[in-house]
């Protein structure tokens, strides 16, 4: 018979287990990961910044799905989806093509259909929709965010999950 001692440290130690294994696959995936950059645009600055977060979209987030294949169009809400990037020279990614299926390119995200509108658009969110920043920051970043151009360095693992790095104001690092 175990006692409720050793109970509650097997269980501790099970718990620690599980988060710190998340932590260090984070941890290895901004470390291994390929490090690309997403064009953010502009929120209505009353929602941009809630709490201790910002709230990102990205114009990979709203897909027109007007000139896609049949089979994208048949997607739905909570359907897996695959977008194949292609990098410029300043590591801009941009959306090459669409797929339901992982892709064989060097290249992708992963992410998630949001919404399907009755006009065939497409919102996807990748799981970067939001970056956690220090409590009373907000502010400042929100007004900086609307005078200039905004990215986003992700680090993409090699199944198209995307972690987020950094943001960039005029290809400069928003510092905390």
């Amino acid at each position: 018979i175990m006692s409720k001692k050793n109970l509650f440290i097997i269980i501790a130690i099970f718990w620690l287990v599980i988060i710190g294994s998340f932590i260090a696959y984070k941890e290895f995936v901004l470390k291994t990961g390929d490090e690309i950059l997403l064009k953010t645009l502009p929120i209505d600055p009353r929602d941009l910044f809630r709490g201790d977060y910002v709230i990102l979209r990205y114009e990979i987030s709203t897909i027109s799905a007007g000139s896609l294949a049949s089979p994208i169009l048949e997607s739905k809400e909570g359907d897996k989806i695959y977008i194949e990037l292609n990098i410029d020279n300043n590591n801009v990614a941009t959306m090459a093509d669409i797929s339901r299926h992982k892709p064989n390119s060097a290249h992708f995200l992963k992410g998630t259909i949001k919404n399907v509108t009755s006009s065939n658009k497409l919102t996807i969110e990748y799981g970067i929709e939001s970056y956690f920043v220090p409590e009373g920051e907000g502010k400042a970043i929100e007004k900086s965010m609307r005078k200039g151009e905004v990215y986003a360095k992700v680090v993409v693992d090699d199944f198209g999950n995307a972690t987020l790095k950094a943001l960039l104001l005029d290809g400069k690092e928003i510092r905390f």
